[in-house]
Parts: structure tokens; C-alpha cells; sequence
């Protein structure tokens, strides 16, 4: 009965998506080890240097992550050198941030490493299978984006 019980569990599709997203960081984790970045801070960074002067929640909206999480993110950004926050004019309680040379630098070598880490992750499978992983990954986050804590805001 266990055995069964088992096989149901590492069957599931909460299981097998959290196993392949322990994956997924541990790739990209290898892949940027010299740049000593996270997923989340690539993420991060990678929305502000492409929507410059988004402001904190913005940021929290588009890559799902709760206020603390993102004010975490932020500051090992900032601290890093790689963004710089700003007092937003109309609203000084929020920050508007961007992207510092260091930062636009950094994302180059990360973009590089995600990359990479995307290659190995998607290499066991054929190029249409890889495309059709994706592809019903996005429908299922799209489709049960109001399920989350945090739900994606697309602009």
C-alpha cells in the first residue's frame, strides 16, 4: 500500500512541477555560480532594465513576487551595485528603479547563462517536444494565474 501511495505522490503534478523547478534552479544556479545571481534577481533585473523606472510593486506584479520578497530582491540588487533605486516625484512612498551600468553589464552575463541553463533543461527533449512543454506550462500558468498568492500582472 505505501509503494502505491508513493508512486501516486512522485506522479503527481504538484510533485513533478516542483521537482522540475528544484531542477530548473539548480541548472541555472550552476550556470551563473560566477555571477553569483539567483533566479529571482535575474528575473528582477531583467525587468528593470527592461521597463526602466518601474516601480517596486510593478516589479513584485510582473515576475510574482510578494512585497517582502521583492524588497529582499531589491536590496541585494542595490547593494550589489547592479540597480539604483529612486524616489518617484508623485509618489515618494514608492521607488522607481533602474538598471546601472554594472547592472546592463551583469544582465548580458546572465542572459548568457540562462541560456545555457534553458539548453540543458530542455535538451532531454526534442525541439517540438520542448516547444509544446512550454507552451502548455504558459496555458496552465495563464489559465490558473488568479490560483496564485502572487498572480502574474502582464502591462
Amino acid at each position: 500500500m505505501t509503494m502505491n501511495f508513493m508512486s501516486d505522490v512522485t506522479a503527481a503534478p504538484g510533485f513533478l512541477i516542483r521537482r522540475c523547478h528544484q531542477i530548473s534552479v539548480a541548472i541555472f544556479m550552476e550556470e551563473a555560480a560566477e555571477l553569483d545571481m539567483s533566479p529571482t534577481q535575474f528575473s528582477a533585473l531583467s525587468l528593470i532594465a527592461l521597463e526602466p523606472g518601474a516601480d517596486q510593486s510593478t516589479l513584485g506584479e510582473r515576475i510574482a513576487l510578494d512585497r517582502s520578497s521583492v524588497t529582499k530582491c531589491v536590496e541585494r540588487l542595490e547593494k550589489r551595485g547592479l540597480i539604483r533605486r529612486e524616489v518617484d516625484p508623485a509618489d515618494k512612498r514608492a521607488r522607481k528603479l533602474y538598471a546601472s551600468q554594472e547592472g546592463r553589464e551583469m544582465l548580458e552575463k546572465a542572459t548568457a547563462a540562462a541560456g545555457r541553463a534553458r539548453a540543458r533543461l530542455l535538451a532531454p527533449l526534442s525541439e517540438k517536444e520542448g516547444s509544446q512543454l512550454l507552451a502548455l506550462l504558459k496555458q496552465l500558468g495563464d489559465t490558473l494565474n488568479t490560483c496564485s498568492r502572487v498572480p502574474v500582472i502582464e502591462c
